[in-house]
């Protein structure tokens, strides 16, 4: 990014902060005055009690589930392409994502960037992130550090999902979709009341997915990424009194996927797409995740109380072309290397949460609220790997069922984590607000090879104090000003036992600045708000494939400074037209690596140096039933860097457009879209192997896809 970029945005923002202070001063009298076309008012949990958005001190977006329907949002990574600063590529296996928030990695080794909670229970691992999102009531996304709200883990930020409740009335839906590479879509839902007193109901559905793939193996003539998914999901809600009230939930996926389907290139041609994936090993990944949680709520005068338990399990196997390619395997002359191979991966993630919060009334001057938590994960990993001594034959992990592993890395990994953690806020006068917010974490994690225990035993605790305090000022109803600083930490842990590698790596720790404002203008018919901030990290972890070990090392860089300025606009041009901009510019720095001090100045890898969001809805009333409904979409995303081995390959700046048009009436609503309609390719993984048949290997983006969707609701 050039510095006259940066400072062309940053007096951007600045002058927009001064004109709209002025211009709000001169449009509070107008509020009286009721129109049709404003923006929608979204309320929101992110600070644990409903509040409006507008209305909260710190860097959020949010999605309703109007917006969620109309923009196609059905995974993280569409929330992630409408959020400033934030991003999901595809990564080695479904079950992975790779995210980035406000300049904060996701190392393969150790934990994403940012809690991950839906309906109050945090998620424990990757492993279940990635999976579409349905029946959805509300997304929201907090950027910076947000440890004291929601623990180890958010050190860049939390994103917050909540799913529709069971009602009384009796409900349901069903959307089904067509598309190009033999794909489709089922998904249902139904809700209503179990009894005549309506003090139970129930609240079931499920989805299906299935699609031959997009992506072709030149090698076998078939596509290298199909999947097969099914997943279905339940709640109870029973009201046992007016004050008390049970949630029970349940779900269940299950998937098979092909993956890995990366591609040898060089240096020169890292962004010639015209190489295709020419593997002679078909890769399958099957993934069985089960999510069980019950949620206690019991009011009392002085507040709410909330008990929340989940059991959480994710059953991974894969096995891939280890080479990624269709060459067979040879040993050099001392007969200690190996390439290519074959190679299987099995994981086994258990986890227990506990949780219990008390929130005070929200109707008072100081409001507060503490909580407790607890979280127990066995996280038990093999990778085992075959000879490929064949030269032309297409293979699936049947053809090495005899054949025994010339090496296995295997490591049971476990963490057992507790917390305790409380917040106020309190309302100096009727326009200032202060916020404070302290938690403790402390996670003992353990690793060992269960073959050769005595000798890979590790075993090491981390702990941190996290505070954060947020100082707001509401100017007038329109405006709100304030500023803030917090601390979020990422636990260290323990790196898969082999020769030659650290086997621990340290926890890392950022510290986030941030100044922001959010206004409504013109009777809400345009809502602007933007943030500037500043992250100090000290060992920041990062993920690389040690070629020597042939095993996944997280490592620490000792120090990153990210500075980054965010904007985010709703324009409700019409009663029928909205337009959102998100946009967001990072400038992030390696201030110091030990390990490798000629990398200090640099950018920090895999985080892009900007990405802007446009899109509109648009709404025409043809009849009394039926309306023509159209919206587009355009994201950029900067360039970005991708490994320590490799610092000077660079991505290029990628523009995506997505469209839709259709007829809805109340209860039917029939479109077509396409996503990715410029068939832009990009760099979602690149890394070195140097393995001695391929060089670099990259993972590409899904090409162009596109359908037709219909969905009925009773």
């Amino acid at each position: 990014m050039s510095r006259y970029n940066k400072i062309r945005f940053r007096k951007t923002l600045l002058a927009s902060a001064v004109t709209l202070s002025c211009i709000n001063y001169v449009h509070a009298q107008e509020q009286q005055q009721t129109v049709t076309d404003t923006i929608e008012k979204i309320s929101v949990i992110s600070r644990g009690r409903v509040e409006s958005i507008q209305n909260v001190p710190d860097s959020v977006t949010a999605f309703s589930a109007e917006r969620i329907e109309k923009s196609r949002i059905t995974n993280f990574r569409d929330v992630a392409n409408l959020t400033p600063n934030l991003s999901q590529l595809d990564n080695f296996r479904p079950g992975l994502a790779r995210i980035t928030i406000r300049g904060l990695i996701t190392p393969q080794v150790g934990d994403p960037p940012l809690a991950f909670v839906v309906d109050g229970v945090t998620a424990p691992d990757l492993e279940f992130i990635n999976q579409d999102l349905v029946d959805i009531e509300r997304i929201e996304v907090m950027r910076g550090a947000q440890g004291a709200l929601y623990g180890r883990g958010a050190i860049g930020g939390a994103v917050i999902v909540t799913t529709k409740k069971p009602i009384e009335d009796f409900e349901g839906k069903i959307k089904g979709s067509v598309g190009n590479g033999n794909t489709y879509n089922l998904n249902a839902v139904v809700s209503g009341s179990l009894n005549d007193e309506n003090t139970a109901y129930f609240r079931a559905g499920g989805y299906i997915k299935d699609t031959d793939g997009l992506i072709k193996n030149t090698y076998t003539g078939d596509y290298a990424d199909p999947l097969k998914e099914q997943s279905v999901f339940s709640q109870l809600e029973f009201e046992l009194s007016e004050d008390t009230s049970i949630n029970l939930k349940g779900k269940y996926t299950s998937s098979e996927a092909g993956f890995a389907y990366y591609q040898g290139v060089s240096d020169d041609t890292i962004e010639d797409f015209s190489i295709n994936t020419s593997q002679n090993i078909i890769n399958q990944d099957e993934r069985d995740v089960y999510e069980l949680s019950a949620k206690l709520t019991q009011h009392y005068d002085l507040g709410k109380f909330e008990f929340v338990t989940a059991y959480s399990n994710s059953e991974n196997e894969h096995f891939y072309d280890g080479d990624y390619s269709a060459d067979a395997t040879f040993i050099d002359e001392d007969g200690f290397f190996r390439a290519p191979f074959g190679t299987e991966g099995l994981y086994d993630i258990e986890s227990l949460t506990l949780e219990s919060r008390f929130i005070s009334q929200s109707d008072q001057a100081f409001r507060w609220s503490v909580s407790a938590f607890y979280q127990q994960r066995d996280r038990d990993t093999a990778v085992l790997f075959y000879d490929d001594f064949t030269d032309a034959e297409i293979l699936t992990r049947a053809d090495f069922a005899n054949d025994e592993p010339y090496l296995s890395i295997i490591d049971n990994n476990s963490s057992d984590a507790w917390a305790l953690a409380g917040q106020f806020n309190y309302d100096i006068n009727e326009q200032l607000e202060l916020t404070g917010a302290m938690r403790y974490d402390h996670d003992t994690r353990e690793s060992f090879d269960p073959t050769n225990k005595d000798a890979t035993y590790a075993k090491k605790s981390f702990s941190q104090l996290q505070p954060k305090v947020t100082l707001a000022y509401q100017m007038n109803d329109g405006l709100l000003l304030y500023t803030g600083y917090s601390r979020g930490f990422r636990s260290g842990g323990f790196n898969e036992p082999a020769d030659g590698i650290s086997r621990t790596f340290d926890k890392e720790i950022s510290d986030s600045y941030e100044v922001g404002f959010k206004t409504a203008l013109f009777n809400n018919k345009v809502t602007l708000n933007g943030a500037a901030f500043i992250i100090e990290q000290d060992d920041a972890q990062f993920t690389q494939f040690n070629i020597d070990t042939f095993t996944l090392e997280n490592l620490s860089i000792d120090e990153v400074q990210t500075k980054g300025l965010e904007l985010e606009a709703a324009f409700a041009a019409t009663s029928n037209l909205s337009i959102n901009l998100s946009a967001g510019i990072v400038d992030s720095e390696i201030k110091r690596f030990a390990l490798r001090p000629e990398l200090a100045g640099r950018p920090q890898f895999w985080v892009p140096e900007y990405n802007y969001g446009l899109s509109a809805n648009h709404n025409l009333a043809l009849n009394g039933e039926w309306s023509l409904f159209s919206r587009a979409e355009l994201l950029i995303e900067g360039p970005k860097t991708f490994s320590i081995d490799i610092p000077d390959v660079e991505s290029s700046r990628y523009t995506y457009l997505n469209a839709g048009a259709g007829l809805k009436s109340e209860q039917w609503s029939v479109q077509v879209y396409v996503d990715n309609l410029t068939d832009e390719r990009a760099i979602e993984d690149i890394f070195i192997l140097a393995d001695g048949v391929t060089d670099l290997v990259r993972q590409p983006n899904k090409p162009r896809s596109y359908g037709i969707e219909l969905s009925y609701q009773f």
